[in-house]
């Protein structure tokens, strides 16, 4: 229990960070849901980006693989008057819910860890109405641990700031590091058209968003 309390503890603290949550600011902004708008954040980990869509939206849910990152996400949602947020546990490539649930699917940090990231993004579109957005957020091709300590340096960033990316980075050199030619394929693969795609935080992590392409079947 101590491993797992560590493991959502860990996550509360980086979505609480002053650097994480600038960079959530920011995507809720690039999502830019409209207010009538029911979202879905997949892989919402304690909760931090729902609760910021809560607050703009009629309605906005996050799902995560663990447990406790479902229970922590719904305690600070209930001590804060979340009250129209909600979560539950589920997961990609198979979302419980159907298809065409909800207006903007988003997810930050969670497609370059998938095994299939083609899948990923297919299941996501699947629970997204036809017109409807998904957005993703990923480190790019440029994220390395020493790009990203070099990033820090540079900023004067410290202290757990600095620990939580520079982690983040060696995540990234194990897993998927998404090129903006990259995502553009995935997003296709996965029926999603009018392809945005933007440069953050010196260009180490791509913001992107595409509509799911309505069809005649």
């Amino acid at each position: 229990m101590a491993a797992i309390d560590d493991f959502v503890n860990y996550f509360t603290a980086v979505q609480d960070s002053d650097g994480w949550s600038r960079v959530l600011d920011s995507f809720a902004r690039f999502a830019s849901p409209a207010p009538v708008a029911r979202v879905l954040d997949v892989g919402c980990g304690p909760g931090a980006l729902v609760r910021r869509f809560g607050k703009i939206v009629a309605h906005a849910e996050g799902c995560d693989s663990h447990p406790g990152m479902i229970e922590r996400a719904t305690d600070i949602a209930r001590r804060q008057g979340a009250t129209n947020t909600s979560y539950r546990v589920g997961e990609l490539p198979r979302l419980p819910y159907d298809e065409c649930a909800f207006d903007v699917v988003t997810a930050t940090s969670v497609v370059f860890l998938q095994r299939d990231p083609p899948g990923a993004l297919r299941e996501m579109a699947r629970v997204c109405r036809p017109g409807g957005l998904v957005a993703m957020l990923n480190p790019s091709p440029k994220m390395s641990v020493a790009a990203a300590t070099a990033y820090v340096d540079r900023q004067g960033v410290g202290g757990f700031n600095r620990q939580s990316f520079v982690n983040w980075a060696g995540v990234a050199e194990r897993n998927h590091r998404f090129s903006a030619l990259r995502i553009t394929s995935l997003f296709h693969e996965a029926g999603l058209g009018g392809i945005d795609i933007v440069e953050k935080i010196d260009g180490l992590a791509l913001f992107a968003k595409g509509a799911r392409l309505i069809t005649d079947h």
